[in-house]
């Protein structure tokens, strides 16, 4: 449960780094296992619930793209051509949904499940983790970059890796963006496919955790969503460029060492 000042706070840092492929889950979780003073398993769950207060807010920014692909939606399930549907927008969204949720719905059971975990133990494998996926934008930021049309294969490769995002500290758009760049994927085209896929994703969490009861809504988690909201609508176009424009995966690696020094502090 949060309380009125933790609803709006987490809301906050949810809305601005979500759009930054810094891991907004890993951002999330750190404020609430060293300044609210929850353990993994407590704070996992509403760190994956304020992602739908940014999901609302990427279904305002692409809402034309998701309008496009709703109104191909019934020429999609008639048209018999293979290489049609192979290549379209929709197959690769199906495909990175379900295997987004093979993987990250174990990984999800498995870290709410870890009671035992200090706030320590837990910000130090975050920090573990976000060096990880720093060092995995270093190198995706040195392929070059050409190829807009999705195929099956990339399907596949984003779907795995936004179902490890399920772990705080690895950025769900960092590593999906780095991925499809490293299959050679123009850069913008990219990171309009990492936010989309997303929406489904995020989604069906929802649905998933409030299923098993991982969920629960009172009026601060309901504030918490609307900050995350409103600041993601403020800041997803100015950080959608920043992501575009800047490298942000030494600041990952800078943030993932400063993350297990304090293990030991």
């Amino acid at each position: 449960m949060l309380t009125f000042f933790e609803a709006i706070v987490l809301g906050i840092v949810q809305g601005i780094a979500e759009w930054l492929p810094i891991s907004s889950q890993g951002m999330t979780t750190l404020v609430m296992l060293n300044l609210f003073d929850k353990t993994l398993a407590d704070a996992l769950p509403i760190a994956i619930w304020l992602h739908t207060g940014t999901l609302l807010s990427a279904v305002v920014y692409f809402r034309t793209d998701i309008k496009e692909i709703t109104v191909e939606i019934p020429q999609y399930l008639s048209n018999r051509n293979i290489k049609d549907k192979k290549d379209s927008i929709i197959t690769f969204l199906l495909i990175t949904t379900a295997i987004t949720g093979i993987i990250g719905l174990p990984l999800i059971l498995f870290a709410t499940g870890m009671e035992e975990f200090s706030g320590k133990i837990a910000t130090a494998i975050i920090g573990a983790l976000l060096i990880i996926t720093g060092l995995l934008q270093l190198s995706a930021s040195k392929k070059t970059k050409k190829r807009e049309q999705t195929v099956i294969t990339d399907s596949i490769i984003a779907g795995v890796v936004q179902g490890f995002a399920a772990l705080p500290g690895i950025s769900r758009s960092g590593i999906t963006v780095s991925a499809l760049l490293l299959r050679d994927m123009e850069a913008s085209q990219a990171l309009r496919l990492s936010f989309l896929m997303s929406i489904p994703a995020v989604f069906a969490a929802d649905v998933g955790m409030g299923a098993m009861g991982l969920l629960s809504f009172d009026a601060n988690s309901l504030l918490a969503l609307l900050f995350a909201f409103v600041f993601g609508i403020l800041t997803i176009d100015l950080f959608i460029r920043a992501a575009k424009k800047y490298d942000f995966s030494k600041f990952c690696i800078a943030l993932g060492i400063l993350s297990i020094l304090t293990y030991f502090l």
